[in-house]
């Protein structure tokens, strides 16, 4: 089901690059059944892939490194520069200065869309349904008994921002932020061919811990790396570079220009070709 439309994006998870193309090279095209779905010609993505990137201009944003940035995943970026720079890539240094506002903007479009998204699973028309001696309490119970706690924050916070009271206060000012922020993407664009970033500013967390079940914030600010991409539209890809010191995968993300998957696919291959990352 959908969480949040404009946000939402299909892409395939793989053991590496090469597969990573073939299924989006199957994935890719349009559907006239799907309004989000454009009518351009899918181009060669496993082709991109021999591509020599020498002379491709790579960023690296400013604002992704800020005071507290986990070492190791600083590390891992510094290296994957290198890697490229070795390559005959050009690697320099830009802003995106909206970036501090992406996390509030997201958290503020991507509950909406899902509160109108989810209004639909009421144990009526669609999805579960509990028992109740009446219409409301069939409503109460499907939606307490059919989603999460989680889901069921978003919803509320989602309900809140598209009430009549603060619709212009919270979603509106949202919507304006988002363009601010795709303008920054499409400014940088000038000046590079892609950008670098990692994909979280620290390693993964264990399953269950309870810094982040008892405060959901400390786990939506690990979303501040990836939540400007889905904000701008872009096409973007995470591949692992390195272990953590407890024996985690560290990602990096590579952010491309509108349509331009060959590209990303192209230095993610280069990346992973360098790195030699193994699972363990």
């Amino acid at each position: 089901m959908a969480f949040a439309s404009s946000l939402d994006q299909a892409g395939p998870i793989a053991k590496d690059v090469k597969d990573c193309t073939l299924l989006l090279q199957s994935m890719a095209g349009f559907d006239e059944k799907d309004s989000t779905s454009c009518d351009i010609e899918v181009p060669n993505y496993i082709e991109a892939l021999n591509n020599d990137i020498k002379g491709l201009t790579v960023c690296l944003p400013k604002e992704y490194r800020p005071k507290g940035l986990n070492k190791e995943v600083e590390y891992y970026w510094d290296k994957a520069a290198e890697y490229l720079k070795a390559r005959g890539a050009i690697v320099k240094e830009i802003s995106l200065p909206h970036t501090k506002y992406a996390l509030a903007t997201y958290y503020v479009l991507a509950p909406a869309e899902a509160s109108s998204n989810l209004a639909r699973y009421d144990g009526i028309r669609y999805g579960f349904r509990a028992d109740g001696k009446n219409l409301d309490e069939l409503y109460i119970n499907t939606r307490t008994s059919g989603f999460g706690t989680e889901v069921k924050r978003r919803i509320m916070i989602g309900t809140y921002v598209l009430s009549a009271g603060y619709y212009d206060a919270y979603y509106l000012k949202a919507q304006k932020m988002r363009r601010l922020i795709h303008n920054d993407f499409m400014e940088a664009f000038k000046q590079c061919d892609l950008i670098l970033t990692p994909t979280s500013p620290i390693t993964a967390f264990p399953i269950g811990d309870e810094s982040m079940l008892e405060n959901p914030i400390n786990m939506y600010l690990n979303d501040v790396f990836t939540v400007s991409v889905n904000l701008a539209g872009l096409p973007a890809l995470s591949l692992p570079i390195g272990l953590s010191e407890n024996g985690l995968p560290l990602g990096m993300q590579l952010i491309g220009k509108p349509f331009d998957e060959k590209t990303v696919f192209n230095v993610a291959a280069k990346i992973e070709e360098d790195a030699k990352f193994e699972r363990k």
